[in-house]
């Protein structure tokens, strides 16, 4: 019996394995989707699907397809390293575009996990967090994720900065339904009271959220109509060349729209033709 102890747990530990590999490629699946992508029994992959499930590995969604959580499948593999390089030529090019600070960032359990280039000539900053109720980049990656990953967050708390800060759940409800109807968030004094910035979404290959791409404003009447076309062509050629590792040029992709160029005293920015 001592013999087969090692054999019997590694038997377990690669079908996990395999479980959990069946995501990378696939998106959100089925129990009966996974029993067959791993080639595992039905009643062998439901038992580990819902082990996972209750060790917070995978998340089950409202349609009863399971995903990888945000831990496992973005921060565990260290995804943002990765994407940090594919997206990095994009996100310098789109600050430089906008002449305005660029941030690239991805959920990771209840917070944005993110890196920033200001504009300037300095280099993408190192990784840190923002809360994601009340930042442009957390309101585009809840507004596009499965709905228990936003009740997560709402379940950690939605902790008020300012007085213009979401702190309900149903609030955050309508603020997210707005997201998606527009397909960018706006947010203007809610983690501090002088943060302005919008965010578009990037997909994957599969059409899940994979990451979310925020300018910094000065003002919103006037800088939204100009930053946001740069913003969203650079978050869909990215959707489009993200796992190809394929960097965009915005200054290219964008043609005759109108640039930004650097903010004069007044704080507003005029355009020019590009």
């Amino acid at each position: 019996m001592a013999d087969n102890g090692p054999a019997v747990h590694q038997s377990v530990v690669s079908k996990v394995a395999a479980i959990l590999r069946a995501f990378r490629f696939n998106g959100a699946l089925t129990v009966t989707e996974i029993a067959r992508v791993t080639d595992l029994p039905l009643s062998t992959a439901h038992r580990l699907v819902v082990e996972l499930a209750d060790r917070q590995m995978l998340g089950r969604g409202d349609d009863g397809r399971y995903g990888l959580t945000w831990g496992v499948a973005r921060h565990g593999t260290g995804w943002l390293s990765g994407i940090r390089v594919t997206a990095g030529p994009t996100v310098d090019d789109l600050s430089s575009v906008t002449a305005r600070d660029v941030r690239l960032g991805v959920l990771d359990e209840h917070r944005v996990r993110y890196v920033e280039k200001t504009y300037g000539a300095r280099p993408l900053s190192a990784a840190a967090t923002l809360p994601a109720h009340a930042t442009a980049l957390g309101q585009v990656l809840l507004a596009y994720s499965r709905s228990d990953v936003v009740r997560r967050v709402v379940a950690s708390g939605l902790r008020r900065y300012t007085s213009a800060t979401v702190t309900t759940a149903a609030r955050l409800d309508h603020v997210l339904r707005t997201v998606r109807v527009r397909g960018v968030a706006v947010v203007s004094g809610e983690l501090t009271p002088d943060h302005v910035a919008v965010a578009a979404p990037v997909f994957d290959d599969s059409g899940e959220i994979a990451a979310a791409l925020e300018a910094r404003l000065h003002d919103v009447e006037t800088e939204l109509p100009i930053v946001v076309p740069s913003l969203t062509i650079a978050a869909r050629s990215l959707s489009r060349d993200l796992m190809d590792g394929r960097a965009v040029d915005i200054g290219k992709a964008l043609g005759p729209v109108a640039r930004v160029v650097p903010l004069g005293r007044a704080g507003r920015p005029t355009a020019s033709r590009g």
